[in-house]
């Protein structure tokens, strides 16, 4: 194995067995089933992981999206080793911390102090390492008097304060996070989310699952898509984030459409594998097909019949198509919209503007406008930044066309068309070390005092 595998899965296949009772249960765990020898024992199997590989390098940040069941906590478990696979190996090089067993090693009776001690020291620590973490959980996680109350009393955000500090307090060489980074106020998570980039950054590996995509795109440098089972997509994180949501996306209008038949979507197996395949289709065609397609290409959301977006151009102050632009010039972006047949439209324009890491900038929305149009006649919307203010680097954004917006009710929106972080361009800056996103404009005042 090459010095700079943390982690291999090499064709993992996990299966639990599904009892139809307790006593058949007991009788196979205990390996009694031969008392029942009139009959067998009764279960039902299901494959939690379909022959899984996977390799992680040191110091990656992997990012496992899937739907609820997809097999992620499972195939956790098998890398920190609480369950071993039914076939296949998993070979695991360094010392792992895995934060989706918070509260591991707390007593509801003992006092914060005490349960941070028997944490750390359930994790390995003593003498003046355990000294040393202790004080930096007591630091990281601000609770003051409340250490000496017992853990019974806490709330459940103050729980997750002090068994978040712990679990990171130790610095591994794997770190395992699993959907926990969200826990607590906006204040804790944004200190929690530093400390993970600060583990990162020490070159600690990563492998962080999550249903937030901004946290996929904030912290990892590859992405792993799992659906029953089985990896269908890996790669850079945002062309994984863009398949799995208009994945998500197409599920949820199948069924709202009646396509499920009566039953569960997730569980007609025929359906959701032709909505991959459309998706795969898009996702592994031409990424240019726009002059200003991000990573990925296009990512086109299933939405209303009427209008559907043609092109998206981002242009300088001269008309000219500018992937790059400086900070200063006046910047636009073009959206040219087709009817799909004749007749009067209503329209509101949306365009949505991320920073790299996933982080909303800014949301752009029109007002409504009724617009009459002959099939396949082209219209077209700009949205102009004069000065564009945003500091040097890359962003994304996407851009929709809504039949119905209402901004106080968002989940009620019905889109014509959405293309999901599908487009980007760069900005410059004559000032290379500048860290800014965006230069609010302002001036200073300064006032001449009496001497």
């Amino acid at each position: 194995m090459p010095d700079d595998t943390a982690l291999a899965l090499r064709d993992v296949t996990k299966t639990y067995r599904l009892y139809s009772s307790l006593a058949d249960q007991a009788l196979d765990v205990l390996g009694l089933s031969w008392i029942r020898f009139w009959r067998g024992l009764r279960y039902n199997e299901y494959l939690a992981l379909d022959h899984v590989s996977l390799v992680v390098k040191r110091g990656e940040r992997v990012g496992v999206v899937g739907r609820n069941g997809a097999g992620k906590t499972t195939m956790l478990k098998l890398i920190t080793g609480n369950f071993s696979p039914t076939t296949g190996t998993v070979d695991v090089y360094g010392r792992v911390q895995a934060l989706f067993n918070l509260g591991l090693g707390f007593h509801p009776e003992f006092s914060g102090l005490d349960n941070i001690r028997s944490s750390l020291a359930y994790c390995g620590l003593s003498g003046s390492d355990l000294k040393r973490a202790i004080e930096d959980v007591i630091d990281f996680a601000e609770l003051g008097e409340y250490l000496e109350q017992p853990l019974k009393t806490y709330s459940l955000g103050m729980q997750t304060r002090l068994m978040f500090a712990a679990s990171t307090a130790i610095r591994p060489d794997i770190l395992i996070v699993d959907e926990i980074l969200g826990a607590g106020d906006a204040y804790f998570s944004a200190k929690s989310a530093h400390r993970m980039e600060a583990l990162a950054k020490n070159g600690c590996t990563l492998l962080l699952v999550s249903h937030s995509m901004q946290q996929i795109l904030q912290f990892c440098n590859r992405a792993i898509w799992l659906e029953t089972g089985k990896v269908v997509m890996e790669g850079d994180p945002l062309q994984v984030v863009k398949a799995y949501e208009e994945y998500s996306q197409r599920l949820e209008s199948a069924a709202s459409g009646g396509e499920s038949a009566g039953g569960s979507i997730l569980a007609n197996a025929n359906l959701r594998q032709r909505i991959l395949e459309q998706v795969f289709r898009v996702h592994s065609g031409d990424a240019d097909s726009s002059q200003h397609a991000s990573t990925g290409g296009v990512s086109r959301w299933v939405g209303q019949k009427g209008v559907k977006i043609n092109s998206v151009r981002v242009l300088s102050q001269d008309g000219q198509l500018a992937p790059l632009v400086h900070k200063g010039d006046a910047v636009r972006i073009e959206i040219q919209i087709l009817a799909e047949e004749a007749g009067d439209f209503p329209c509101s324009f949306v365009i949505v503007l991320f920073t790299r890491d996933g982080r909303v900038l800014s949301r752009h929305c029109s007002e409504p406008y009724s617009i009459r149009l002959r099939e396949a006649e082209p219209f077209v919307v700009s949205l102009v930044y004069d000065p564009l203010v945003l500091g040097a680097g890359s962003y994304f954004f996407s851009a929709a066309v809504y039949k119905e917006l209402d901004l106080n009710n968002v989940a009620s929106a019905k889109a014509y068309d959405l293309l999901s972080r599908s487009f980007e361009f760069k900005v410059s800056d004559e000032f290379i070390d500048d860290p800014s996103v965006f230069h609010h404009p302002a001036k200073w005042v300064v006032e001449t005092r009496p001497a």
